[in-house]
């Protein structure tokens, strides 16, 4: 009789004292499952956002610039600009650039007058450096250029392509196709597509304009 009852007893006892170890194991084999799987999201979600460039290739910009002329009687121009860039992901240095340029305060046109020269006055030729036509200046432009781009934070830019240009002034529609150069510095922050850049451009073989450029690239989420 008190064999019968031990034996239930000690089968019971065993059955506690064990019944914990395998759970501590089996509890112990979930967790490390699970932070194995948590283990890559929370090293792609600690990778340097650099990382990411390789499948972002395009990005976009706009600013604004002041435009001048060599015309002395021209003032200058405040332009809206937008620019929409590919960058090669192979070679991080170097992008294809498509700009566009609209004037949304013109230029003011004060005819220059010499009595002496007898020039700029009624009946009479524009003076010297000056202009003929008596619009104020406003203008188009259209640009698609090569862009090298150093890298890091800060970085410089030069860029080479063509030119499209459309202005109000008669003696600058002469050579409206033509090739045109871009120098700057810029700033990047976030993933490094995005930033701020300060830049000179040359849109025609008289025609000039230093600006400021916000770019972004799209959201990686």
């Amino acid at each position: 009789m008190h064999t019968t009852t031990v034996v239930p007893l000690f089968l019971a006892l065993s059955c506690l004292a064990t019944a914990p170890a395998f759970g501590q194991t089996g509890w112990e084999k979930i967790a490390g499952e699970g932070t194995e799987k948590d283990t890559p999201k929370d090293s792609k979600a600690e990778a340097n956002p650099d990382d990411e460039l390789d499948d972002k290739v395009f990005y976009s910009g706009f600013g604004v610039s002041r435009v001048g002329t060599d015309y002395i009687n021209l003032g200058e121009a405040i332009n809206l600009e937008g620019v929409i860039g590919f960058r090669i992901p192979t070679l991080p240095w170097f992008g294809i650039e498509l700009d566009i340029s609209q004037t949304i305060i013109p230029g003011e046109n004060s005819p220059e007058v010499q009595p002496s020269q007898n020039c700029g006055g009624l009946l009479q030729p524009p003076c010297p450096g000056a202009t003929g036509d008596p619009d104020d200046l406003q203008m188009q432009a259209l640009g698609l250029l090569a862009a090298f781009k150093s890298t890091g934070r800060f970085y410089v830019t030069g860029k080479y392509g063509y030119r499209y240009i459309a202005t109000s002034i008669d003696e600058l529609n002469q050579d409206r196709s033509t090739t045109g150069f871009a120098l700057g510095v810029g700033y990047r922050w976030g993933n490094r597509l995005s930033g701020v850049e300060l830049g000179y451009k040359q849109l025609g073989e008289d025609v000039e304009s230093i600006g400021l450029t916000f770019y972004a690239r799209p959201s990686t989420r």
